[in-house]
């Protein structure tokens, strides 16, 4: 029975069922046989007795008199009895198909062998019931609580409001509302707006208020494996440790609507900072409305729909560090900021990326310092980076602008030091740095992204210490803008260490990387060194994806491994990839199970024979078929502890539902389309604000060349003239 309890359905296994049905027939063949007992014992005694020659049906009352009254009556029903007990008990104990296992069943669609032996062959096993609550942190959800409930009404306004209703009214307003409702006949004679706040009673009924409308304070949140329901109260699991997550699940796997939205509910109630990817905005427009209401600052990235995204410039390190007179720190900063537009590659030479990159830094460089200065702030953005490469970089009559600039520029200039690399190149090679540098920056282009890029509308430096969530909204139809999203990743956690290593190594506010769709994004350089540094400073990542074979292709075995060892905690949702099917079956590891040999002999001349016997080997805890088959509400989570099935289901069965304003599915499409339609635009005028130094140095160039070809030419002429000249004074010689 010990085994059994490693069943983490929890007596809900295959093998109670076959007990309980064992039981039952028992029962069945010993109550059966007690009431024909009682009439075959009652008739046989009155045969034997001659107290009658034929069987009859003896009334209840009758048998049970002839019992009391004689011993051998008695005596026989006993005996009779007996053998029908003996044979019930033998029916419960015997076991008709020795070459079956007894099963323990994982999830309706799963069921395994069940423990043998001695852990002789293996001693993987599920995490049991009294476990799950020491590795897992839980918290209990109860909706009925006050402040849930006005969390509620308020998303639910929210969501059926009129344009009436555009603007979301602030706590003292309410307070407000309802002060006046409940002091109307008090303060018939004066406006309760103009002087409420002088009221000490007011004062008083604000206090009461806000305490009754406090949520229950927790200090950790975390990513949600599943949950229970206790009657009208949810129970949340969670992973609270600084631990990293990965995520693994196929397309409409439920990713999204079983951990995701569900981890957003939980962080917030724990007042934990997030930085969320958010393929089709999605996150976005279910959570910020809740999420403001719990005290967020709510920032949204949109590369979807530029014009309603928050502003973020991604050369804002750069240019901190510059207004800070640190140069050694801005070129940290603008090294940093390279490394990640132009990510190693294994498949070429380092002279390539290296030149890139140089290109791309000293371009950086250029634009941020050269325009330091308060009236052309303006240009320090990526849009100009991009057309001082392309246009300092073009060759007039063989000789290019940037080389009459690096002239220009005094030997402590910055950009200087930064173009060395690519300096030392041959001219021709130098021509393929200028390309794929404009190749890499190209996104800059689209006048769209210039607008969202051109500046910055929140501070990285407060990241970790406010209550912020940021969303990162990427098209779900096409890949292109991911590699800016592991830009502003990248940028945000190289803050993050910063800000902890000032403030003793760890952040005030815990942050958590929730990316969905982890697979397409572009390489982020160090990432397996982030993860292992990352945990103690307060910054965990929650890696979301299809397949184990994304990590692989995009960071390489080695690496990708690195990654997932790094990763604790696994949540296993569903997928087709063989291989993923097979690591993840590996890593449940293997257990003891027993096995049957059954043989037979039919043998002429000879009686038949036949015998069984039992071995032990190893099994694995679920084949690769096995976790193959799980599937939803259920999710495999594979921790530094045994693994264990969790009930995951859709959004729509948790709490979480209500408290996002949601519903039916086409109750929460027109949410999303009221949300997205709430969000204001800016103006545009589709055109970029360029820096144009480069017109200069073109026109200086093109004037040098003009004037050089002017003095050829003066020089030819010139020297047509004393040619002229010389021959004319010859013949005149030679004629005297």
């Amino acid at each position: 029975m010990k085994n059994i309890e490693h069943n983490n359905r929890n007596g809900k296994g295959k093998i109670k069922k076959q007990k309980n049905q064992k039981i039952l027939i028992a029962t069945l063949i010993f109550l059966v046989g007690l009431w024909m007992n009682i009439y075959f014992s009652t008739n046989l005694h009155f045969i034997l007795s001659k107290q009658t020659e034929t069987l009859s049906l003896v009334s209840l009352s009758a048998a049970t008199y002839s019992m009391m009254s004689s011993k051998a009556h008695l005596s026989l029903f006993l005996y009779m009895q007996g053998f029908i007990t003996l044979f019930a008990l033998f029916y419960y104990v015997a076991n008709n198909k020795p070459y079956q296992s007894e099963l323990v069943e994982i999830t309706p669609t799963i069921s395994t062998p069940v423990v043998a032996g001695q852990k002789q062959f293996g001693s993987a096993c599920w995490l049991t019931e009294e476990e799950k609550e020491e590795v897992f942190k839980s918290f209990t959800l109860d909706i009925n609580q006050r402040a849930f409930k006005e969390i509620i009404r308020k998303s639910k306004e929210e969501s059926e409001k009129t344009e009436k209703q555009n603007e979301r009214m602030t706590l003292d307003e309410e307070i407000k509302e309802e002060r006046q409702s409940q002091w109307s006949k008090l303060e018939k004679d004066r406006k309760i707006q103009n002087d409420i706040k002088n009221d000490k009673q007011y004062e008083d009924y604000k206090e009461g208020f806000k305490e009754e409308h406090q949520l229950p304070k927790r200090d950790f949140g975390g990513v949600v494996i599943g949950y229970e329901k206790r009657g009208k109260k949810e129970k949340i699991y969670f992973v609270d440790e600084d631990t990293h997550t990965l995520c693994i699940g196929a397309t409409r796997s439920g990713k999204t609507r079983t951990v995701v939205l569900e981890s957003i509910g939980t962080l917030a109630l724990a007042g934990e900072s997030m930085i969320l990817s958010d393929p089709k905005a999605e996150l976005y427009t279910y959570t910020y409305p809740f999420l403001k209401n719990m005290g967020y600052e709510v920032i949204c990235i949109d590369f979807k729909n530029p014009l309603k995204s928050d502003r973020y410039n991604f050369l804002q390190p750069v240019i901190d560090a510059v207004d800070d007179g640190d140069i050694p720190r801005a070129a940290e900063a603008t090294w940093d900021l390279t490394s990640a537009l132009v990510p190693e590659n294994s498949h070429n030479e380092k002279i390539w990326t290296n030149g890139e990159a140089s290109i791309i830094a000293a371009a950086i460089m250029a634009v941020v310092y050269d325009n330091k200065e308060s009236n052309s702030k303006r240009y320090q953005n990526m849009s100009n980076v991009y057309f001082f490469i392309s246009e300092m970089c073009k060759s007039i009559d063989g000789t290019m602008p940037l080389i009459k600039y690096m002239k220009s520029i005094s030997q402590s200039h910055p950009a200087r030091a930064l173009l060395a690399i690519s300096e030392v190149a041959p001219s021709k090679t130098r021509g393929s740095f200028y390309t794929s540098a404009l190749t890499t920056l190209r996104l800059f282009t689209n006048p769209l992204i210039h607008s969202m890029t051109k500046t910055s509308d929140f501070d990285l430096r407060e990241i970790g210490s406010k209550k912020q969530a940021i969303f990162i909204i990427l098209p779900d139809e096409k890949t292109t803008y991911y590699s800016l999203a592991s830009l502003f990743v990248n940028q945000t956690y190289m803050k993050l260490v910063k800000n902890a290593d000032e403030r003793g190594g760890r952040l005030e506010r815990r942050v958590n990387f929730i990316l969905e769709e982890f697979g397409n994004f572009v390489k982020i350089p160090d990432f397996a060194n982030k993860l292992t540094v990352g945990g103690g400073r307060g910054i965990r990542f929650s890696l979301f994806m299809q397949s184990l074979m994304q990590l692989d292709e995009k960071y390489g075995r080695e690496t990708a491994g690195t990654i997932k060892a790094n990763c604790e905690t696994w949540i296993y949702l569903q997928t087709d990839d063989l291989n993923t099917l097979e690591e993840i079956s590996k890593k449940l590891g293997n257990y003891t199970v027993s096995t049957y040999s059954l043989s037979s002999s039919h043998a002429k001349y000879t009686n038949p024979s036949s015998s069984h016997s039992i071995n032990l080997t190893y099994r694995a805890l679920l084949t690769v078929d096995e976790v193959r088959r799980v599937a939803r509400p259920h999710s495999l989570i594979t921790s530094r502890s045994n693994p264990v099935v969790m009930y995951a289901p859709d959004l729509s069965k948790w709490y979480f539902n209500k408290l996002f304003g949601l519903g039916t599915k086409e109750h929460n499409r027109r949410v999303r389309q009221h949300r997205e339609n709430q969000r204001k635009a800016r103006e545009s005028k589709n055109e970029i604000d360029t820096w144009n130094i480069w017109e200069y140095f073109v026109e200086e160039e093109r004037g040098e060349k003009e004037n050089q070809r002017r003095k050829r030419y003066e020089a030819k002429i010139q020297e047509a003239t004393n040619a002229q000249t010389g021959t004319g004074y010859s013949a005149g010689f030679e004629r005297r």
